[in-house]
């Protein structure tokens, strides 16, 4: 990407630039070895280089695409102002569904609406019960998107991110919490088998028993049980 930046120069090729910009702010939004958070910042400059040339008029897509990897790149930045870059990932966010409609782009719009679910359910100040609310309903219009059939990876993952967030909601209905958290942690499981996705079936095996192991109603006894299986579970692959 960057030998194709000494021919593609933002004056004579801009849309090439910009697209090329773009890659190479996901290669270091993914690049897994040297410093996380210097990757993190040059995958931000990248994009925002792009984004001089895809504007929200002229190039409507492309920078909802970048709007949300900006999102992603600053949901992800490991520093101690946790809550301003979260802050900034939600606007990005946000301003990629400005265009990632339900109706016009459904997949991608799903995407960002389960990202903007993980931002708001890791902020880490304000109100907690309303940011696991907001969290919650983006979650569910993932689901709307995120079909076990069409999308069973992404249906048992956003599943899962549905259960964390019922599991630590600190208002309404405790107990009915619970149980809906229960109920999403048991959906993943019909698409995270030990056998094709270990890691994923052991992590919500171990939120099963996080669950189980806080539930008060019905036989005490039996849901404690509950929650030593899904532990004796999880240590199988753990």
């Amino acid at each position: 990407y960057q030998n194709a930046l000494r021919v593609y120069t933002e004056a004579d090729f801009p849309a090439e630039w910009a697209g090329t910009q773009n890659n190479l702010g996901n290669s270091y939004l993914d690049l897994s070895t040297g410093d996380k958070q210097e990757n993190l910042r040059r995958a931000i400059e990248c994009y925002q280089n792009a984004l001089r040339v895809y504007t929200q008029t002229d190039f409507s897509y492309e920078w909802a695409m970048v709007q949300h990897n900006l999102g992603t790149a600053y949901s992800k930045l490991p520093t101690r102002e946790v809550e301003e870059d979260l802050r900034k990932a939600i606007q990005y966010y946000e301003n990629a569904l400005l265009i990632r409609t339900k109706v016009d782009f459904p997949y991608e719009w799903a995407m960002t609406q389960h990202n903007l679910g993980t931002a708001y359910a890791d902020l880490p100040t304000g109100n907690r019960g309303e940011n696991l609310s907001k969290a919650i309903q983006h979650y569910q219009n993932a689901l709307q998107v995120y079909t076990e059939t069409d999308f069973p990876e992404k249906w048992a993952g956003t599943q899962n991110s549905l259960g964390n967030a019922y599991l630590d909601l600190p208002t309404g209905n405790r107990q009915e919490n619970l149980r809906r958290a229960i109920e999403c942690y048991q959906n993943a499981l019909r698409v995270y088998t030990q056998t094709d996705f270990p890691y994923e079936w052991a992590r919500t095996q171990k939120s099963l028993g996080n669950a189980y192991i806080q539930l008060t109603i019905g036989d005490r006894g039996e849901n404690l049980r509950k929650a030593i299986q899904h532990y004796q579970n999880a240590l199988r692959v753990y």
